[in-house]
């Protein structure tokens, strides 16, 4: 059961990794972007397209976080910048537009045919200790999400870039009155979302290969991640995350399969209806 519980962990910080970008763009300009799951893909591909170039792997991962952070800035900037503060169904209908064209932009650029994406952490099994044998890639995961959520921590917490992005995510009208400027904050945090997509995207490929809707099953428990963390709640997405990752190994695992992908949205219900702003959100989420 151990063995299963540490690799749904692993399994739900990629979830958790997704959602925190999901949340981080919704805190900082209202909008649900539910093309995260296809940037990461796409960030995928290119890292495969380096690969093949004959790039080291450690070039392939800074080139393809580069690349995910310079999409992010694009979309805000051409796109979904004339959508802050609008209603949210436009801009929800905005970012469904690009969940299409990126999809069909992966299949036109890289084809159908699935590929291999190689992990960027060793595959050998690790004993770590009471009879659990784990992958290092599920360790190598669990050490990434670990040190992001550390250094974005630290970042929010300790720089004033951090400080004035969190003031812009609590309250944008006073932020706006302090001289923070909103428009690069907005451009930073979508920056750093795609950046976080790209990150998700570099770990799940070697799991699940690498095709155009790889991501389409991890979004949507990213989304119920989100909502379970509670939607303004970026440590909440993490624990949502791996809640979910957690719950569907041990549904395939003592359950059944059928099951797997059902129970984790269960459980989100079950839980909403105690708590229905999420585990870690606040009785409300302040909007732009």
């Amino acid at each position: 059961m151990w063995q299963m519980i540490t690799s749904g962990i692993a399994l739900g910080a990629i979830y958790g990794l997704i959602a925190l970008g999901i949340v981080m763009v919704y805190k900082a300009t209202g909008i649900l972007n539910f093309a995260h799951g296809e940037a990461a893909m796409i960030s995928a591909f290119v890292a495969f397209s380096l690969i093949k170039l004959g790039l080291p792997l450690w070039a392939v991962v800074i080139l393809t976080l580069a690349f995910g952070a310079l999409m992010g800035l694009t979309i805000e900037r051409f796109v979904l910048r004339r959508f802050i503060g609008k209603p949210l169904l436009s801009s929800a209908i905005a970012t469904l537009g690009l969940f299409l064209l990126f999809g069909d932009l992966a299949i036109w650029v890289w084809g159908k045919d699935t590929q291999e994406l190689p992990s960027i952490f060793p595959s050998r099994p690790i004993d770590i200790g009471g009879g659990v044998v784990v992958s290092g890639i599920d360790i190598g995961i669990l050490a990434v999400c670990a040190a992001l959520a550390l250094l974005l921590f630290a970042f929010f917490r300790f720089t004033r870039l951090g400080l004035a992005m969190q003031a812009t995510m609590e309250n944008p009208s006073a932020a706006r009155l302090m001289g923070i400027p909103i428009k690069r904050i907005y451009a930073l945090s979508w920056a750093l979302s795609h950046m976080i997509a790209a990150l998700a995207g570099l770990l799940i490929a070697p799991l699940t290969f690498l095709h155009s809707a790889m991501m389409q099953h991890a979004l949507h428990f990213a989304f119920a991640a989100a909502v379970l963390g509670g939607i303004g709640s970026m440590p909440g997405a993490l624990l949502g995350g791996m809640i979910i990752g957690v719950t569907a190994n041990l549904t395939g695992a003592y359950v059944s399969s059928q099951w797997k992908d059902v129970v984790p949205f269960i459980v989100m219900l079950a839980i909403l209806i105690l708590r229905p702003h999420g585990l870690l959100a606040k009785s409300h989420v302040k909007k732009v």
